[in-house]
């Protein structure tokens, strides 16, 4: 793999946000190279042809891809096709409606080139709200339990844009074309590879503007990622249990 960074940003029907989210990108040029790929999921709404300027005017910097969507929209595929196309070391998502924070391209991976014996680089995030206050998120504690955890305290789903990943081990645990994709593509990563680092001295990663994003809270879909990770990890070594106020309970299966 190339010394490098790769982010990869699904793209559909974005276009009251998408410059502000590739303007961000642009802002973080430092001593790393990177490059963002672009899977425009058939737009309709003008968002394609911004995509495509950043794409000419910064050749070096954006690589647009223009996909005729056969069914739903759904992100997944996107951000496999960037995971495939990807040639550089580390790997990065960012959704087209939030932006990137300066600096967090060169922090992450510095780190994981001095420290190859984690899988992952992470921290917490920003959450513009609808009044365009800012609140700073901190992020679950670096292992599957904390993760759990911050779920199940009512997180911010599990904002797997505010994380570096080695791109060998995303090639292996691609995501899985159905809802909640994101949250049970982190829950997998993290099971399968769990030497992660969680840096709780930085919020900046990425701001989620709840402007332009819809989320299903995670209070209502407890249930179903619970049951989809139990047939995506077949040997899954934890036993679930979730009771009638949504609570997760867990623990290791007995031998």
């Amino acid at each position: 793999m190339e010394n490098g960074f790769t982010l990869v940003i699904p793209l559909y029907n974005k276009v009251n946000a998408i410059r502000t989210t590739l303007d961000s990108v642009l802002n973080n040029h430092g001593e790393y190279p990177f490059k963002c790929i672009i899977v425009d999921d058939d737009s309709t709404d003008g968002s394609s042809e911004i995509a495509m300027e950043y794409d000419v005017k910064y050749p070096d910097t954006f690589m647009y891809i223009k996909k005729k969507h056969k069914g739903g929209h759904n992100p997944a595929y996107a951000r496999n096709l960037g995971i495939k196309l990807a040639e550089t070391e580390y790997i990065g998502f960012l959704d087209g409606d939030d932006e990137l924070c300066e600096g967090f391209i060169d922090r992450g991976c510095m780190f994981l080139d001095e420290h190859p014996e984690y899988s992952m680089y992470g921290n917490g995030h920003k959450v513009r709200d609808l009044d365009d206050t800012i609140t700073e998120w901190n992020y679950w504690g670096d292992n599957i339990h904390g993760l759990i955890d911050y779920m199940n305290g009512g997180g911010c789903l599990v904002c797997f844009c505010a994380n570096i990943f080695r791109t060998e081990l995303t090639k292996n645990n691609l995501f899985s074309d159905i809802l909640c994709e994101d949250s049970i593509f982190m829950f997998k990563y993290v099971y399968q590879n769990p030497n992660v680092y969680i840096d709780s001295n930085f919020t900046d990663t990425f701001i989620y503007n709840k402007k332009y994003s819809e989320v299903n809270p995670w209070v209502e879909d407890r249930r179903y990622i619970i049951e989809t990770l139990i047939k995506e990890i077949p040997d899954i070594k934890y036993e679930f249990y979730i009771d009638e106020n949504n609570t997760v309970f867990y623990r290791e299966k007995q031998e």
